[in-house]
Order: C-alpha cells, then structure tokens, then sequence
C-alpha cells in the first residue's frame, strides 16, 4: 500500500494518483483538510480518514508532496497547564509516526520539505557548487556601501522562499527585484536578503528523483518581464522551454548537495551565465515539477508512480 501524504487540490498529486489506479496500484491519500484519528495498537499504527483507515504495517512505500496529519483527536481540558502537556504528548506521537514513514522506501519527508536557503547555499559552496554571494542587510549605509565597492547590480528576495502572501481579494507576489537605492528607502528596514545579479544565457528548472535529473531550459532573459525571475510569467508571450541535459560534473555536484541535504527528489533552479558557468539558485524538495514534465514530455508523474 502506498501512503500519500498532499492537498486536495493539488494538480500534481492529482496526476499522480491517475497513473497509479492505471497501473491498478493502491494507495491511501490523506489530505490536510482530511480529519485523521490516529490509534496506536501495540506495535501497530492505524490511521483512519472517515470510514477508511490503514495500518502502519502495510505501508510499502510513501511520498509525502505536501500539508500535514491533520491530526483530529487531541483533547483539550481548558486548563493551560494540561492542554500543553497534551500537546506535547501528542506531538512526540506524531513524530514517532513520521519516524516510522521514514523507514519505508519514500520520496521526501516531512521534516526536510521546507530547506533554509541560507543553509542550503552555504553547504552548495562547500562541495564547490558556484552560487551567488549572500548578503543580509539591515542598515541603508551598509547597502550603499556594498553598492559603492562594486561596479555589480544586486538583486534582492525573500531568504525563507515563501513569495506568496494570500489576502482576501489580492495576492501579493514577492518575486526577486533588482535592488534600486532611492529615497523611498528607509535608514533602516528589515533585514533582507541581497545578492549580486548574475547575467544569465538560459534559467534551468531541474526536477531531480533518486539521482536522475530531468532538466528543462527557460529562455527569459531577453524579455522583460521575465529577466529577473521567471515566475513574474507573462502569458501574452510565454518563455520558450525545451528539454536541456546538464553537464556530467554538475549532475554529480547536485547529485552529492541533494545527498547532503537528505532530499532524494526536489526542484533545482539554475542560472547558465553567457560565459557557460553553472550557478545554483535554490531547491525546493516541494516544488511544481508539473511545468517541467509536459513541456519537456518526461512524463515524471508516471515515473513517481512507478517508484513508488
């Protein structure tokens, strides 16, 4: 039995889950908005969603894609001292749940979906991955002064990768930005992420799986809109992709950073520079693999199904 753990709406799960009843595979899907009863039954776990439920034990394989265990039955006693102590219990509960998913072949995990990118660039510099310098700064002097050292641009985005922000009739998109000093700049502001803008021939979205990578060519650089970051998509006139297959020595580069970071599936962004260098962005083990797989014909949600 094949656990997946996602959101209902979800394209990509979605796509998924059609090749695995075409292969005639079973599976249990538990969404976040699902409502779980997790029991414990001597060396046993059993969830159950509704009038379903799974054991532990007939787990074979999992892929966690994204959400959590909404866990539904944790009691409350309106008495803070308790209904901490209740929420710890459980939590050690639930991480010895997620412990045990980790023992059965899987694809990502939940405790390594989310990656700090501060962290993940260092490590990509350890194993002589190129990235782009990283800078925090707080203070509008320092900015200058950065400025003023080099003749570079600098581009700024967020650290923590979560560039939308959901209101109830808008959607604000924080897309990296070429950073502009200019009077509307405060003496201080919060501490942001800056890094030097590096030119770039091609942008590369990579979906690695167990050490096979699947990469496609996003050619943005020579529109507008679409020169800083990609995903700031103009419909009128999309990006022309096709597929792209990286160098030997980069593959094995990432191949060794994925390893590092405990991830065995993830979307990798890449810059191609004019003079061919290979510049890591980032990597999201959550990430849409779905713009990859159709325009590229890897046909990716079925080699997830095989795997799993």
């Amino acid at each position: 039995m094949i656990l997946i753990i996602s959101e209902i709406n979800d394209f990509s799960t979605n796509r998924v889950v059609n090749w695995l009843n075409h292969l005639d595979k079973k599976y249990f899907r538990i969404n976040v908005e699902d409502k779980v009863i997790i029991e414990l039954c001597l060396n046993d776990i059993i969830l159950k969603v509704n009038d379903f439920s799974i054991e532990l034990s007939n787990i074979t394989s999992f892929w966690y894609r994204r959400g959590f265990i909404n866990v539904d039955n944790v009691y409350f006693t309106n008495v803070n001292q308790f209904d901490n102590l209740l929420t710890k219990e459980f939590n050690n509960i639930i991480q010895f749940l997620y412990y045990k998913l980790s023992k059965v072949k899987h694809i990502n995990l939940i405790e390594n979906a989310e990656v700090n990118k501060l962290i993940v660039s260092d490590k990509a510099r350890n194993l002589n991955i190129k990235t782009p310098d990283d800078f925090i700064i707080s203070d509008l002097k320092d900015l200058k002064l950065l400025k003023f050292k080099t003749d570079k641009q600098f581009i700024t985005k967020v650290s923590s990768g979560h560039c939308l922000q959901y209101f109830d009739d808008f959607t604000i998109f924080n897309y990296a930005k070429l950073v502009e000093i200019n009077k509307s700049i405060s003496d201080t502001f919060f501490p942001s992420l800056v890094q030097n803008y590096i030119p770039k021939k091609i942008e590369l979205r990579i979906f690695y799986l167990e050490g096979e990578f699947f990469s496609m060519a996003i050619f943005s650089q020579k529109d507008n809109k679409t020169n800083i970051d990609f995903r700031n998509y103009n419909d009128d006139k999309p990006n022309r992709t096709v597929p792209y297959k990286i160098p030997k020595d980069v593959e094995q580069k990432l191949d060794l950073l994925m390893k590092t970071l405990g991830l065995n599936s993830g979307s990798i962004d890449m810059i191609v520079t004019p003079d061919n260098e290979y510049v890591f962005l980032e990597v999201n083990p959550v990430g849409q693999f779905g713009m990859v797989s159709y325009p590229c014909n890897y046909n990716l949600e079925k080699r997830i199904a095989e795997y799993l």
